[in-house]
Parts: structure tokens; sequence; C-alpha cells
């Protein structure tokens, strides 16, 4: 046996364990394709069975938009930013909740998810509410000393 002939007996053993390690890499990769569909068909039934709660929980009702004036830096803009955030978080959970029904093959008329709509957000009503409440106040301040001088006044002091 020369080395041309060596040489190709050892490139055909080469090939052959080259095949094998793939075609084995082959069905390892078809394995985990296989528990991430299933994984991915678990969590979408799951997600779907609790997408109310999840979407209350991130709009959590029970936090007040604030429409108090705050004196401090630019941080009165808060509450309108989460007023917003609101929408955007609500809107995500929507979708994630639609993908659940579509990867469990839900069909449409049988779809319980509300369509995603867009809210828009009138920043300039909101932050015009925000200076009429804190002017109001003000102004009171000014009602409330003036009743005062004026009582003082009557009553001899």
């Amino acid at each position: 046996m020369n080395e041309l002939e060596k040489a190709q007996k050892a490139a055909e053993a080469a090939q052959k364990a080259l095949a094998d390690a793939e075609a084995k890499e082959a069905e390892r990769q078809a394995e985990i394709a296989a528990k991430r569909a299933e994984r991915e068909r678990e969590y979408s039934a799951k997600f779907l069975s609790g997408w109310r709660e999840r979407a209350g929980k991130v709009v959590d009702h029970n936090d007040r938009v604030s429409h108090d004036y705050d004196p401090k830096t630019m941080a009165f803009l808060e509450p309108v930013i989460e007023l917003v955030a609101r929408s955007h978080r609500r809107r995500a959970v929507l979708d994630a909740a639609s993908q659940a029904e579509r990867v469990l093959d839900v069909p449409s008329n049988q779809s319980t998810i509300p369509e995603s709509r867009f809210y828009s957000v009138d920043v300039i009503s909101h932050l015009q509410q925000i200076v009429s409440k804190e002017a109001a106040r003000r102004g009171n301040e000014v009602v409330a000393e003036l009743e005062a001088e004026r009582e003082a006044f009557l009553n001899g002091s």
C-alpha cells in the first residue's frame, strides 16, 4: 500500500467520522428545537391563562396619577410619563398574549385578547390641569388672607 492509498483510506475514515459527527449534531439540534417548541407551548399556555392579571398588574390602578403641583425641578412630568408608560406596558402584555394564542393555534374567532389600541395622551391638557390646580390653590391663599383682613377689620382688631 503506497502513500496515496494510505491517505485515501485516512480521508475516507475521516469523512465517515465527520458524517457521523454531523448526524449526531443534527439529532442533538432537532432534540433542542423540539424541547424549545414544547417549552414555548407550555409558556404560552401559562401566559395565556393569566394575561388579564398581568395586564392589571402593569397598569396597577392603585397608583395615583397626580395632578398636584410639584414645586421641585421637572419631576412634575413624572405623572404624565407614567400615564403613557401604562399604555405601553398594557400593549406589551396584550401583544404577548396574542403571540401566545398564535403559538397555541387559537382561532381568531375564539380569541379572548382585545385588540391592542393606542391611547393618545394630551400632555398639554394634563399640564394645564396641573397649572390650573396650583393657580387656584395660590388664588385661594389670597382669598383667605383677604377674608382674614376683612374679619379683623370688622372685629376692630
